[in-house]
């Protein structure tokens, strides 16, 4: 209900601010476009532009109209060049307004304007010349004038004396009173000869007059031509002035009526724009109002949905509290009476028991430790929830603990048919600092629940370091397998405290539904993450990311986390499983680490191992030790990268050569004490300073004990020192094999089997001469028994011997555990 109040407040608000801001977004849009409204018209200083250059336009017209008819009038060049200068201005003007307007109508007016005023000024033109053509007239009359007053003088005739205004003049008239002016002087008689040339001017002066009479008779119907077109171009003069003042008058009414209507498109914008502003507002606090009720109601209900969660989350602290120490106290309790069924449970599997009494005490084992893993898983459970988890910050290296931390749970289900590869960047062999053991512990889940949950196929383990900058890198851990997967639609549900993907898993796998749950928690804890990719059916992929900071700190060896340290590891191939217990027990008391096999067959070519060295038996029965090296060294084994091989052996007939010469790196002969270890592996190069003093340790502990009457435990201790525990395991192995041994042994004699009889004794001769028992020349003459040198009788007496020393030594034996202080306890 919380949640839903919570989103139903958290959408109340964000609505609000949508709703105001679709409401600003419109108003501002509207405005807008209303802005643009008002900006698109002309200005009142660009309508008083036009306006003042539409004045000054038509002044200009009028005088130009004035300086027409001035020229007209006058008929002077100067006044019509004065009047086709105000012409050329007058279209500059137009030209201007043409720019100072938007409107296409007014730009054709101010158009047909030009077109007109082009056409009066034409017309002006052609008028000023036909009032020079009449005035052309005039001066012919003018010279017929002068030629009745030359009647009574006869002087120098010149042709501005006949025409005064010669010059303004038509060309041809001029040429005319000219020829005229000259022909005159040319025949005007002197005055010596008056009488007798009168008769001659008078047919002169006569023939002026007709020839002058004839032209002005010519010109005559010109001039009446002329004055018709005078009058019709008068009146086209006043036709293109009426319309000149139609359109002027037009333009000047439109561009006063454009000014008005976007005066009044203005106001319109503006008003719209205050009225819309209103409503916006308006309409706005409406909205903030309404919003602010409700999410004011809103928040107090979510104040009181607070007020009951608070009590609410205290109440389950409260039972949170309760459940932890319910978990602790739980946990702790169980932990005494657990501890107490395993060291029985232990002691018990010492003793003699019958095989349905091993499997019963088997069940109780797993159980004890089914029940043990569960405590442990809750006590950390309880301190992730509450916050006490420590997490501590020490050096170590993460490629030793990933590999080690495979070996070992892949031996412990080496009884499942499932490949473990593992695949490590070398990255990782540098010393960092962190939480190895919670590393560990994340590390164990994820390949235990591999193991648990792939039948067949294989696990893959792949650690690289990703994205490492100076001092520190990010450690990525992928753990995939082949099992049966997880559904998608469940996946989410693995990572859930008790829960399981499927209800049917927990009865078929087992497991409580904790282990993931405290991985995820760890990861996050340790600033990683922990992620999955699985399909139904086809396997899972789980990746652990995590920083990790690179130091230069070196890790001790008897630290608390010593186990990380880079160890000597060794393979050791051996059939007698008494050997190959104490050859583990030794090792790890060395501070290495070794994989052991009783047949070299059970070796996987493609396998991840990691070992430094190998030692392995001669004779074996399916294989020899020197099959061993040549298989090792034929290159079909990954894992095999020219590491030194040892030759164990118990054979007294063939010298060392016999074995180095074909491969062998060193030989040792069984039975070796830890001394003779520790020379051969200074003699391949290897160090073991720190082993020599707990072997001194151990070999002066190992003086004090007592020797029995039929075995020795002294190479034993120089081997396992004090560990009395190690040294009771080696012998119930001892003891078990020893029985199996000598029932194989009953068996080749009864059916005179030499082999069997050879390969048995040479099982069983490497630990009886490491407890130094007093058949060992029997054993050794079985070794190499031939029907050609030992008959059945021979072979019957050396069983009954070597019968009836292993009943008295496995007395002895179970003697001494029945009266050890562990046994009493």
């Amino acid at each position: 209900m919380n949640d839903k109040s919570k989103n139903k407040f958290t959408f109340k608000i964000i609505f609000s601010y949508l709703v105001l801001a679709v409401l600003a977004l419109a108003s501002g849009y509207f405005i807008y476009t209303e802005i643009n409204t008002y900006l698109s018209t002309e200005t009142a200083e660009e309508n008083d532009a036009k306006l003042l250059k539409t004045g000054s336009f038509l002044t200009h017209l009028y005088e130009a109209e004035s300086l027409s008819k001035l020229a007209l009038q006058t008929k002077t060049k100067e006044n019509f060049d004065a009047y086709s200068q105000k012409i050329d201005s007058i279209f500059l003007e137009i030209d201007s307004l043409k720019q100072l307007t938007n409107s296409a109508n007014q730009k054709e007016q101010l158009d047909s304007v030009q077109l007109l005023l082009q056409q009066k000024v034409s017309n002006s033109t052609e008028l000023l010349n036909l009032k020079v053509k009449n005035d052309a007239n005039s001066s012919i009359d003018h010279a017929i004038q002068e030629f009745s007053k030359m009647e009574a003088s006869l002087g120098k005739i010149t042709a501005e004396g006949l025409a005064p205004n010669i010059d303004e003049l038509s060309p041809k008239a001029q040429k005319v009173i000219r020829d005229v002016a000259a022909y005159l002087n040319a025949n005007v008689p002197t005055n010596n000869d008056k009488i007798t040339n009168s008769k001659q001017v008078d047919s002169i002066l006569n023939a002026s007059k007709l020839l002058l009479a004839k032209a002005k008779q010519t010109d005559s119907k010109t001039q009446r031509f002329l004055a018709q077109k005078e009058m019709q171009i008068n009146k086209n003069d006043l036709e293109l002035s009426q319309q000149l003042r139609t359109i002027i008058s037009a333009f000047e009414q439109e561009v006063l009526v454009s000014s008005f209507n976007d005066n009044l498109k203005k106001k319109s914008a503006l008003k719209r724009s205050i009225r819309l502003a209103g409503f916006a507002a308006l309409l706005g606090l409406v909205v903030v109002g309404l919003f602010a009720f409700l999410i004011n109601r809103d928040f107090w209900r979510i104040q009181t949905y607070r007020q009951k969660l608070e009590k609410e989350k205290k109440y389950s602290e409260s039972l949170l509290k309760s459940r932890e120490q319910l978990i602790s106290t739980v946990s702790h309790d169980l932990r005494s009476p657990l501890n107490t069924i395993t060291g029985y449970t232990e002691l018990m599997e010492g003793t003699a028991l019958s095989q349905k009494q091993e499997r019963y005490m088997g069940n109780v084992k797993s159980a004890s430790d089914y029940v043990g893993n569960l405590v442990n898983d809750l006590l950390d459970f309880s301190k992730l929830e509450g916050g006490k988890l420590n997490i501590e910050n020490v050096p170590f290296i993460a490629a030793n603990l990933i590999q080690e931390t495979a070996e070992s749970l892949q031996a412990l289900r080496s009884n499942k048919k499932v490949k473990l590869f593992l695949e490590i960047d070398p990255k990782l062999q540098k010393t960092v600092l962190g939480d190895p053991f919670r590393i560990r512990q994340i590390v164990t889940n994820l390949i235990g629940n591999a193991f648990k949950f792939t039948e067949e196929g294989h696990i893959t383990i792949k650690a690289k370091a990703t994205a490492a900058r100076g001092k520190s890198l990010q450690a990525k851990i992928e753990v995939s397998d082949t099992g049966i997967g997880i559904a998608k639609e469940k996946q989410h549900l693995i990572f859930n405290e008790f829960t399981q993907a499927d209800s049917t898993t927990e009865k078929k796998f087992g497991g409580y539904g904790l282990g993931l749950t405290i991985s995820k928690k760890l990861a996050e804890l340790l600033h990683g993450n922990l992620t999955l990719e699985s399909k139904l059916n086809q396997g899972s992929t789980f990746t652990l990311q995590l920083p990790l900071q690179i130091t230069d700190k070196s890790v001790e060896k008897n630290s608390e986390v010593a186990y990380l340290v880079p160890k000597l590891r060794l393979l050791i191939i051996d059939d007698d499983t008494a050997l190959l217990g104490m050859l583990q027990e030794l090792t790890e008391s060395m501070g290495m680490s070794a994989h052991t096999f009783t047949n070299f067959l059970q070796l996987e070519k493609d396998s991840h191992l990691g070992y430094d060295l190998v030692l392995t038996d001669i004779q074996m029965p399916q294989i020899t030790g020197f099959e061993v090296l040549e298989r090792l060294r034929s290159g079909e084994f990954k894992h095999y990268q020219n590491q030194p091989i040892i030759a164990m052996t118990g054979r007294r007939d063939l010298e060392s050569e016999a074995y180095t010469s074909i491969g062998f790196d060193q030989v040792l002969q069984k039975p070796f004490s830890k001394k003779e270890l520790i020379g051969m592996l200074k003699l391949l190069g290897f160090k073991a300073e720190d082993i020599e003093e707990v072997q001194h340790k151990s070999a002066s502990d190992a003086s004090n004990k007592v020797v029995s009457k039929h075995y020795s435990l002294e190479i034993i201790h120089s081997f396992l020192g004090t560990n009395e525990d190690a040294v009771d395991d080696v012998l119930q192995t001892f003891l078990r094999d020893t029985q199996t041994n000598l029932q194989l042994l009953e068996d080749g004699v009864a059916t005179i089997d030499y082999t069997q009889i050879n390969q048995v004794t040479h099982r069983m001769l490497p630990m009886f001469r490491q407890l130094k028992v007093d058949i060992l020349p029997i054993l050794e003459r079985l070794e190499l028994a031939k029907m050609e040198t030992t008959n059945q009788g021979q072979l019957a007496d050396a069983l009954q011997t070597i019968r009836a020393k292993v009943t008295a030594l496995t007395e002895e034996i179970e003697n001494r555990w029945t009266t050890s202080p562990s046994y009493n306890d």
